[in-house]
């Protein structure tokens, strides 16, 4: 005998049709609707409805779209905004993680929320303004909700989620697998009202774009040109009245060349005044449109009172240069309903119509105004072709380089102190290096310092700069190069250096003592029972003494590289031995990382320094550690290889590490003389690594960086095993290197 069944509900039909086989099929026919709506602003609110209309538990569904802000509220249904937070509400944005939609969004996957406490405390995280929201909608809603968060995909793209607010004590009415199958027609349908819409704005921007056009085409002057744009672009917008402003950057002034449905008077504060005292010189300076209320305080009174509230100020282009401002004013919605992508492309094409009409003015004004700040520039100017025959040159140039002319189309070849210039050492410049010839080759440097001795054998000191004039197809033209005369700077640099070299030399016999003392106060204080203080303040005052007599070697080394006086003692040695003894000597501030060593042998002799070279292992290692987190592992690895540039026997090691890595751009910046990373806080003058590079290069080897961000790092060192003489080319790229430091 069964059970009498009690008679259902229509809403409780509704919800066990929606969870059976009918109900996937009873959402196809509603979402027939939604694919035949391409207008987003008739499909959004149809959406919204739809849910709320079919899901008797829901109480409210919120569609909000993925935006460059973030999620965007575009529609809802079941309550009313109130006006209080009706601004607030138009500016909500949600970022990833923000509010049930935001985790939805972030995880892209469905988000339930139960909840007794009302539907703000469900949302979680989310900004000031959206939790404003929240709690306005959340006062119209019972306090026992269920929360769900749906994303919606249209293949690989993310277009939006729909949030539906609901009794936490009522079934949803349809089941998560139908809903997966509904969230992908409800996106599909929003995707292609996003395209429909991106088509009809592309097409009213066409049929813009060509009555502006023919509007330029027919005009017979400038005067014409403007007015007839102005009376175009007015149709096309929502402003009620208009100026055409031209830009004379002779005098940095505005002209109103043309207006429409205002008093001239109005614009007095745009018409003959200096840019930077007009209501849109931010538009003038920086060429990116402007939209905003009209102020008081920026000299738009006059528009104020003849009944403007709001102002769209658009820059005219002509590849890049602002000729002239399209101001359009209008109610306060002005700002919302203006269509910034129609006019830019307009105000591009007009700025290259009033640019056309004023070339040969403004060609003539460019040519005098280039000749005046060539003039002007203290440093040499020198212009050459693409066969290196000078085009110009400055007043400087000549001064700097004691010439009486230098004559028009002159081959630089040809000009002696051009010609005749050395490096730092004195070695005479070979062609290529010229600068002249590396700017012709393609090349762009800054400050390649040189030498020009004099008849009276004084030296005199310049800093060359230069890069190639490329055209459009990639081709050098030509060249431009700059120079300064730097001798005091030089002499300044050179007495810093000796200066440096003298201090760290006298202070590193007072370190060393108070080093010795202090090491024979902590052994003592080691072998008695004392004060555990005492120890540690004596074991800190020997590390910081250790410390400081490291950074004055350093600083004793760099004024050896500088004055020649850098020799290395050769001798045989066991690189795996030598690795290893320097690990066992760094363990000690290790802390908890390990250090590991791997050798493919026993033994790989080479021929070197071996306290050099046992200065750069720790500098490596030191590193290391210094930039690796704690229970991490620093690897130093050993292997035969060869040197990259000539194929000569050499031992490679590697030190790698755990650490945050180093960015591409600094890569080589780490090995330059005093240069820190920037962010990293480690102690030290920034001299370790370009030490490093000094005494590998110096023994004729190779040493470089591989660093990805976040996946650590690796120093990499390539030593010849046998002895190497370094060439006179090798000589030279040092010393240049080692000026460009400087």
């Amino acid at each position: 005998m069964t059970e009498h069944q009690p008679e259902l509900s229509a809403s409780d039909q509704m919800i066990e049709r929606a969870v059976s086989g009918e109900g996937i099929q009873h959402w196809l026919k509603i979402s027939a609707a939604w694919l035949a709506l391409q207008e987003p602003e008739r499909l959004f609110p149809t959406l919204v409805s739809s849910f709320a209309e079919h899901l008797p538990a829901v109480r409210t569904v919120i569609l909000w779209l993925v935006t460059t802000g973030g999620l965007q509220p575009v529609a809802h249904a079941g309550f009313t905004i109130p006006s209080a937070i009706s601004e607030h509400w138009l500016r909500v944005r949600l970022r990833p993680g923000e509010g049930a939609a935001g985790l939805a969004w972030q995880r892209e996957t469905v988000i339930q929320q139960h909840g007794e406490h009302g539907y703000r405390e469900l949302q979680g995280i989310a900004s000031p303004q959206a939790q404003t929201v929240f709690q306005a909608i959340g006062d119209l809603l019972p306090r026992s909700l269920l929360v769900t968060a749906i994303p919606l995909r249209a293949g690989h793209t993310l277009v939006g989620v729909l949030e539906l607010a609901s009794n936490a004590n009522e079934p949803l009415g349809i089941e998560m697998a139908d809903f997966e199958v509904i969230a992908g027609i409800v996106a599909a349908a929003i995707r292609n009202a996003q395209l429909y819409d991106e088509l009809r704005r592309s097409h009213q921007r066409l049929k813009a774009f060509d009555a502006v056009v023919t509007s330029i085409s027919t005009a017979a002057d400038l005067p014409d040109l403007v007015q007839s744009v102005l009376t175009v672009v007015l149709e096309l917008t929502p402003a009620q009245s208009g100026a055409l402003l031209i830009f004379d950057p002779a005098q940095e002034r505005l002209q109103v060349s043309a207006w429409c449905n205002i008093d001239l008077t109005a614009l007095a504060c745009f018409d003959q005044v200096s840019v930077d005292a007009t209501p849109c010189a931010e538009v003038v300076r920086y060429g990116q449109p402007a939209f905003r209320p009209l102020l008081s305080e920026r000299g738009e009174s006059a528009l104020i009172e003849a009944g403007m509230a709001a102002a769209a100020y658009l820059p005219l282009l002509a590849g890049g240069t602002v000729t002239g401002v399209l101001a359009l004013f209008g109610d306060i919605e002005l700002t919302k309903a203006i269509d910034k992508d129609m006019l830019m492309p307009i105000c591009n094409q007009v700025g290259f119509a009033i640019a056309n009409v004023r070339l040969y003015e403004d060609s003539q004004h460019e040519r005098r105004k280039f000749h005046t700040v060539i003039e002007s520039i203290a440093e040499g100017v020198l212009l050459c072709d693409r066969y290196g025959r000078l085009t110009l040159a400055n007043q400087a140039a000549h001064d700097l380089l004691s010439c009486a002319t230098l004559s028009f189309e002159t081959p630089l070849a040809t000009v002696p102190d051009l010609y005749d210039l050395r490096d730092l050492d004195g070695n005479a410049l070979t062609p290529d290096d010229l600068p002249f010839t590396r700017a012709l080759r393609g090349e762009t440097f800054y400050d390649y310092r040189v030498m020009r001795r004099l008849p009276d054998n004084s030296e005199r000191f310049f800093s060359f700069s230069g890069a190639p004039a490329v055209n459009e197809q990639g081709e050098v033209e030509g060249a431009v190069i700059t120079f300064r005369d730097i001798t005091a700077t030089q002499k300044v640099q050179r007495a810093k250096d000796e200066f440096l070299a003298v201090a760290a030399h006298e202070l590193r016999s007072p370190l060393a003592a108070v080093r010795s003392y202090a090491d024979l106060l902590l052994r003592r204080e080691q072998q008695r029972e004392g004060d555990h203080r005492d120890l540690h303040g004596l074991t800190i005052l020997s590390q910081q003494v250790a410390h400081m007599l490291r950074l004055v070697d350093n600083l004793l080394d760099v004024s050896r590289l500088d004055a020649g006086q850098f020799d290395l003692q050769y001798q045989q040695v066991n690189l795996v031995g030598l690795a290893q003894q320097v690990i066992d000597q760094q363990r000690p501030n290790a802390g908890q990382r390990d250090l590991l060593l791997e050798a493919e042998s026993a033994e790989l002799m080479v021929t070197c320094d071996a306290m050099r070279i046992r200065q750069v292992l720790t500098n490596l290692i030191s590193n290391a550690i210094k930039y690796s987190p704690p229970d991490s592992v620093i690897s130093v690895r050993l292997r035969s290889a060869t040197l990259l540039n000539n194929n000569a026997p050499a031992v490679l090691i590697s030190v790698s590490d755990q650490g945050p890595g180093i960015p591409p751009e600094e890569q080589e910046r780490v090995f330059q003389r005093y240069y820190r990373a920037p962010g990293r806080r480690a102690e030290g003058l920034g001299l370790g690594l370009y030490l490093s590079r000094e005494i590998v290069q110096l023994h004729g080897g190779q040493i470089w960086i591989e660093s990805r961000e976040g996946q650590g790092s690796t120093f990499m060192v390539l030593l010849p095993v046998e002895r190497m003489q370094r060439s006179r080319t090798e000589r030279m790229n040092r010393s240049f290197e080692l000026s460009a430091e400087i």
